[in-house]
């Protein structure tokens, strides 16, 4: 009697086996694209002010050091 259950069980929770394990490979793979481009575009958000506040800065500098590399007279490189 065992033997004839587990002959008729075993198939179909095998099938079921595979159409799961099959159908999770999908599931997780959506899943990581997902998180992949949601990441993406946080990154490049972040990236992208963190640009602009740098851009900010170095232009600051710029003016700052801008008035001492203006100074009149012949140029200290040109000898």
């Amino acid at each position: 009697a065992w033997g004839l259950t587990t002959f008729v069980l075993v198939p179909p929770l095998a099938l079921f086996t595979l159409y799961f394990a099959e159908r999770w490979d999908g599931i997780r793979h959506d899943l990581e694209m997902f998180f992949t481009l949601g990441n993406r575009q946080r990154l490049r958000t972040r990236l992208l002010a963190e640009g602009e506040r740098l851009a900010g800065e170095v232009e600051r500098l710029a003016e700052a050091y801008r008035p001492q590399l203006q100074v009149p007279g012949p140029s200290p490189v040109a000898k």
